[in-house]
Formats: C-alpha cells, structure tokens, sequence
C-alpha cells in the first residue's frame, strides 16, 4: 500500500517484502536533499537549532549531526530457512536481484571513536585535561539508539560476521577472478522511516553498471572506502528521540538532555548497506568450519510479531546447534 501524505519525485515500487521503497539511482542523496524530494510525515519535520527547545511534533530536537563512523565489520543477517542453505551450500548466494547484503556492524568501540571525532570537529584545539573531563559524561550513546546500532535484527535470527577485507579478499578469489572488487554508489532508499544508503560491489568484468559512480573519497560523501573500513557520515542516528544535544563552545561543553518538554519525537534514522552483485548460479564459498565461528544468534527485532511467536536468542542458538554440536546454548555473544 502506498504511505498516506506521500510526494515525492522519487522511482517507487513494492520490494519483495511487500513494503514501499522510493528510490533514486547512482546517487548517495544527503539527508537535506532527500527531504526536499520526498516528504511524508516524518521528512517534514525540522530538525532545531542548537540550545533552541522543540515546541510542537513537527520540531525534532537537536542531535549530533553527521556522525562519521569508521567500521571494519560486516554482517548477513538471515531466517532458519536462509541458515538451511548457506550451511547446505557451504557458501552465500544472491538474493533479491541477485544481491548478497550486509550491514555495518557497530559496537561500543566504534560509537566511541565516532564521538571522540564529533568533538574534535564541533570544537577544535581541546586541552588533555579538557579532552579528558569531557570523557567523564560521555553523550553518543544516548543517541545511537535506531536500528543501525542494535543487536537485534529486522532480517532474522541468524548472524554471520566478518571483516570486511577478509569478505572482499575472498570476494576477489572467487568472484572477480583475483581482481580488486569495485565499489559503488547504487542508490539512496527511504521506506517511512528509514533511509538506505546502498553500495555496490561487483566485479570489473561486469559491464551492466557502469554507469553507476564509483565511491568517491571526498567530504560531502555520505559514505566511503579507505583503508579496509567503510567510513559512514549519518546523519540520522536515533529514530525515536529521547534527548536533545545541548553544545557550550566557549567553556567547551557537550551534554544530552532527555525530560524533552514534548516528549519523545519520532524520525527519520539512515544506514549504509554493501550489495555484492552475484552472477547466476554462483557461490561465495566457505568451509563448514569458517561458517560455524563467525555465526551467533541474536533476537529478531520486529514489532509487529508477538512476543510469544519469535524466536529468541536462545532458542535460536538450539538451531545453530544442529550444525555446531559443540557450541554451548549460553553460547549467544553477537
């Protein structure tokens, strides 16, 4: 069904999961142009001005903005069905359009980091001591609190992590032939709430997408290759906001205030996607052995599934057992 107070100029159609993407190729859209290409009940909202307080729902209160997150790892997230056939192949297929998707995957270590940069942008030159009294109340944590960041999964209950030179490396054997893989823009997505920023990886031998813009390594790119990490810039961290981002550039001070005067607001949230292109009848093959490390399981994070018929983190790992006797059902780390 189509989102109700929709315009958009934006290509749309209905994905395989029956939801409603608007899309636009070969370009990563900042999150201010796509606000002007398509609005609907959440990409009205205006995001305030620091210090200012929100007053109505329309108003979303002020919060870090862009984030630039550097992340080595990578994840596939999938059902009992999926886990059934990577482990009867050895290896992953394509999926929908022949895509292989994995997401970033964010921890406390990252989220640091990330901060420790956002501050050194808003406030340059800060003091050891200054540096050190501001690490005492940490703030980022308040705010990474959209999908993007958690452990649970809107995809199912089975993870496999890797790193993401080791993805490409391999990659690169079986698929390319021992050519570097290239990277891509592919497109930005929004459906409701979320904004999907997808790369795209593929082949120097594939010829269909070439018109589509290599990664660029440049400052207003929303996201980018260097160095073995993907370098994500978000621009929307929270979803459902709880706290507004109070910033004092003279006695060099950062705080996230939560009681917000109208409650908690809904918005946006954005992330960055990888899509391997898998030729027809083609396997990223791995032995029986590599799967079984880097798999964990981990809770499904759908709302509109009763508790009582998910599967839990437990229950999920009864499975992974099936393949891996000897793992421990307390075994259930991300």
């Amino acid at each position: 069904m189509t989102q109700p107070n929709v315009q958009t100029t934006l290509k749309s159609r209905l994905t395989g999961t029956n939801s409603r993407e608007y899309s636009k190729e070969n370009i990563h859209m900042s999150l201010d142009d796509l606000k002007q290409e398509h609005k609907n009940d959440y990409t009205r909202k205006e995001v305030i001005q620091p210090n200012e307080e929100a007053t109505n729902w329309g108003q979303v209160p002020h919060y870090p903005r862009p984030v630039e997150f550097c992340v080595s790892t990578v994840a596939h997230v999938t059902t009992e069905r999926g886990l059934e056939g990577i482990m009867a192949a050895n290896g992953f297929k394509g999926g929908e359009r022949g895509f292989l998707w994995w997401g970033l995957v964010i921890g406390q270590e990252e989220i640091a980091a990330a901060e420790q940069r956002y501050l050194e942008t808003l406030i340059p030159e800060w003091s050891p001591e200054e540096i050190e009294r501001q690490k005492e109340e940490p703030f980022l944590h308040n705010f990474t609190t959209s999908p993007a960041f958690k452990d649970e999964s809107r995809y199912g209950n089975f993870r496999f992590t890797f790193n993401l030179d080791d993805l490409l490396q391999k990659y690169s054997t079986e698929i390319c032939g021992g050519q570097t893989p290239v990277l891509k823009v592919y497109k930005t997505s929004i459906y409701k709430q979320e904004v999907m920023y997808t790369v795209l990886i593929h082949s120097p031998d594939v010829c269909v997408y070439k018109d589509y813009p290599e990664l660029d390594d440049n400052d207003q790119a929303v996201c980018l290759y260097r160095d073995g990490k993907i370098i994500w810039r978000a621009q929307a961290i929270s979803e459902t906001h709880h706290y507004k981002l109070t910033e004092n550039k003279e006695k060099k001070e950062v705080h996230a205030e939560g009681n917000l005067n109208i409650g908690y607001v809904h918005y946006v949230w954005d992330h960055v996607t990888l899509a391997f292109h898998m030729p027809r009848d083609t396997i990223l093959p791995f032995s029986r052995a590599e799967l079984e490390e880097v798999l964990t399981p981990c809770d499904k994070d759908n709302p509109s599934v009763p508790k009582h018929d998910k599967l839990t983190k437990d229950k999920a790992m009864v499975e992974i057992q099936k393949y891996a006797p000897e793992r421990k059902t307390s075994d259930t780390g991300s």
